[in-house]
């Protein structure tokens, strides 16, 4: 990476100063310090050029500038000097990970993993009900859902017929009980269904458009998996910050 440059004026009392200097990066660094007296300074004679307030006599600079006169830029190191900035992010060199370039491909990103897997080879393994680079977000027990549902925000929602946390749970089909959602007539041994109910057992749910093969009818209207919108589940999400600085198509 480049020199970085930083100055400053301190007035001292007379006596035995110390200064320490602290690197909390990774690599040995090479630092030069250069001191020059000042007697006396009788205010800011270039009123820190605007980018900085004059307090006692010296400058104390505003966010990104520096030098005794505030004078000079202070720009940071873009992508941590291990990628290139391009469209708004960091487009990391090899060997190289992260939004901001500055964690090696050999280790996590977030080293716990949210707490909830082990990071293995620079991967987070996630443990059952996680998912994400980080584990940072919630996932079904089954993401499959056993093949009877979908998953909704880490909780699986249930076809008309099953039940469970993972819908592995048949419920019972006697017409009699009208699966729930209904009320058995005898007299005609038929069901009278519920709004929104149907089928001759009161088995099926209805809702304003087929849900297809993304999606599950849930209190009148279609449940999307993961990755699915729209009112028949049949449209394809995109990326939440698609829309920052594009629009969304298919």
């Amino acid at each position: 990476s480049g020199l970085q440059e930083t100055g400053f004026i301190e007035y001292m009392d007379p006596g035995t100063w110390h200064l320490a200097l602290y690197n909390d990066g990774r690599n040995l660094e090479q630092v030069l310090l250069h001191s020059t007296p000042i007697d006396s300074m009788d205010g800011c004679s270039t009123d820190c050029n605007g980018n900085g307030e004059c307090v006692a006599g010296h400058c104390h600079c505003f966010a990104g500038f520096l030098g005794p006169d505030c004078a000079k830029d202070s720009c940071p190191v873009l992508c941590s000097g291990n990628g290139m900035y391009e469209k708004g992010r960091c487009v990391c060199l090899p060997g190289w990970k992260g939004a901001e370039c500055n964690v090696e491909e050999g280790q996590c990103i977030d080293p716990t993993c949210s707490n909830h897997g082990n990071c293995i080879q620079g991967i987070c393994i996630c443990s059952p009900a996680y998912k994400g680079v980080n584990c940072e977000q919630v996932d079904c027990a089954d993401p499959q859902c056993s093949g009877h549902g979908v998953c909704v925000r880490g909780e699986c929602v249930c076809s008309a017929g099953w039940a469970g946390v993972s819908c592995d749970d048949p419920l019972p089909a006697c017409q009699e009980q009208c699966s729930g959602h209904g009320t058995y007539l005898p007299e005609s041994d038929t069901c009278a269904c519920q709004p929104n109910w149907t089928g001759p057992d009161c088995y099926t749910e209805l809702c304003p458009v087929p849900c297809g093969s993304h999606g599950v009818c849930s209190e009148g209207q279609c449940q999307c998996e993961e990755g699915w919108i729209g009112a028949a589940c049949d449209q394809r999400a995109c990326h939440p910050r698609c829309e920052e600085h594009g629009q969304c198509h298919d």
